[in-house]
């Protein structure tokens, strides 16, 4: 029986250094998780931002041409009817052109059109005698969208060497077309102007046959993705044509590509190319990183127990592994180092005032230990923040409760502790988080974690302000009371406040 009993013993043993192994596979796989969720996050909304806000400039761009068709299309309709002569259409053809290319910031080069089965130009241009007006694609595109503007597909002007499309639209006489060229020079500018605001790699503006109409770099204009072998404009073509999603992943040459896009006029394509490679990288160096810190922390951990298992029960085994626990959190934070072990010591005090017995007051010490666990979860850059944090920043930091109670409440023997975690940030009004609890709702525990941890949080230096003065400290409790604390256990942390003449007990948590 002797034997069979020392048997147990080791056994007892593996089965604890497999549940703290599994405990933090747990917390780096929730830590990746989290963090590859959030950067990719970041990207989308970097991405749909940036491609949303070239949609709205091309749009608005490409309306001054539609509305200005419109409106001319709209004078040479009652022209018509009326019976005008061709030369009265020619000279309000020449008139408005001058006005067009004034109001379009020399956007444009005029209208011409073919009216009363003769082609009139009011930029003055004469065409060749091999031109036929009916045979170009201004023409044919509008009588095939009669009752509309069309959009001709652009093409590269020989003679500036712009890219420029076309508004056409067909007459009230059915057979009569009026039209105007615009160069898309500035929506070159609008593109180039995207990328650099929004850091992207590329934005790109394609037609509906993947020619690059616009491009943060510029040499990029004019080409044809499709027909292109090998290079990563054919790749993002051929991605395009493949899916509908408005976000996805490319990888070319070895690196890993975010891609968001978004359709414009006459279907075209707006696209932002993020190089996601360097920020996945560094996220994977990151988790290394944290693995290999994991990893010494089981070892020291592991070491510890097989020292002192002949020595120490369970309970005083669970109580090293929540304290090297609570050292990993506090080191998490490089402006509050300590935090969590004197939460624990006011915390335990507080139980102590309360007539909480030594059983609950030890276990309220490691609940108050572990209140900030999930902060493991949390990105060091917004963890580590100097200064103030962003509306969005505050929105990951409010996820560690949450966190937290998730890692805790998967390990049997700390499920426990999940409790402190959770509601540390609740308020007795029900205005705090992760879950609005009110009163009695909120665990007695979490209300005397979450006095300490204020008190705790105003008497320690932060990176945007000094520890607060005592009677500061004691004002805001006060204000407290009733709102944001249990008036029993914040009337129990005022007295110990007032025993505290020297203003020591931030020093050294608490002397009993």
């Amino acid at each position: 029986m002797k034997e069979k009993k020392n048997l147990m013993v080791p056994l007892r043993n593996v089965l604890i250094y497999a549940l703290i192994i599994a405990f933090f596979v747990g917390v780096i796989g929730i830590f990746y998780s989290m963090l590859y969720s959030e950067t990719q996050q970041k990207i989308i909304k970097n991405g749909e931002l940036n491609s949303a806000t070239s949609a709205e400039q091309i749009n608005r761009y490409l309306s001054k041409g539609v509305d200005t068709v419109k409106l001319v299309c709209y004078t040479l309709d009652n022209m018509i009817r009326a019976g005008r002569s061709k030369d009265e259409i020619l000279d309000f053809l020449t008139n408005q052109s001058a006005a067009v290319i004034n109001t379009t910031s020399e956007n444009s080069t005029g209208l011409y059109g073919y009216i009363y089965d003769e082609y009139l130009d009011g930029s003055g241009w004469e065409p060749d005698e091999d031109y036929v007006p009916t045979e170009r694609p201004w023409y044919i595109f509008a009588r095939a969208n009669v009752g509309r503007v069309a959009i001709v597909d652009p093409y590269i002007d020989q003679q500036t060497g712009s890219v420029t499309i076309t508004f056409s639209k067909t007459l009230c006489d059915a057979k009569s077309v009026a039209a105007m060229d615009f160069l898309m020079d500035r929506l070159q500018v609008i593109t180039e102007d995207i990328a650099k605001q929004g850091e992207l790699d590329a934005e790109i503006v394609l037609d509906m046959k993947y020619q690059v109409i616009a491009h943060s770099d510029k040499s990029e204009v004019g080409k044809g993705y499709l027909s292109e072998n090998g290079t990563f404009g054919n790749a993002l073509a051929n991605k395009l044509r493949s899916t509908d999603d408005g976000y996805f992943s490319l990888k070319y040459d070895g690196k890993e590509y975010a891609v968001y896009r978004v359709t414009v006029a006459n279907d075209w394509t707006c696209v932002s190319v993020y190089n996601a490679t360097s920020v996945f990288g560094q996220l994977k160096t990151t988790v290394i990183f944290t693995v290999i810190v994991s990893a010494l922390v089981i070892v020291i951990l592991l070491a510890v127990f097989i020292r002192s298992s002949r020595k120490q029960g369970a309970s005083d085994r669970m109580s090293r592994v929540v304290e090297a626990l609570a050292a990993a959190i506090d080191a998490k934070d490089a402006y509050t180092n300590g935090h969590s072990g004197r939460v624990a010591e006011y915390s335990r005090e507080i139980g102590r005032r309360a007539g909480y017995s030594k059983k609950e007051q030890d276990e309220l010490y490691m609940m108050a230990l572990l209140h900030d666990v999930g902060k493991i979860g949390i990105s060091d850059n917004v963890i580590n923040k100097p200064g103030k944090l962003t509306p969005e920043e505050f929105e990951i930091i409010k996820a560690h409760p949450l966190i937290g109670a998730d890692m805790l409440s998967k390990t049997k023997e700390l499920s426990r502790m999940a409790v402190g975690a959770r509601w540390h940030h609740e308020r007795f009004d029900g205005t705090g988080y992760p879950d609005g609890l009110a009163r009695d709702m909120i665990r007695e525990e979490a209300r005397i974690i979450a006095v300490a941890d204020a008190y705790d949080a105003m008497t320690s230096a932060r990176s945007y302000r000094a520890a607060l003065p005592q009677d500061a400290v004691r004002a805001e409790i006060e204000k407290g009371k009733g709102s944001q604390f249990d008036p029993r256990f914040a009337e129990i942390m005022l007295k110990m406040i007032d025993e505290d003449k020297d203003y020591k007990m931030r020093d050294r948590g608490t002397d009993t």
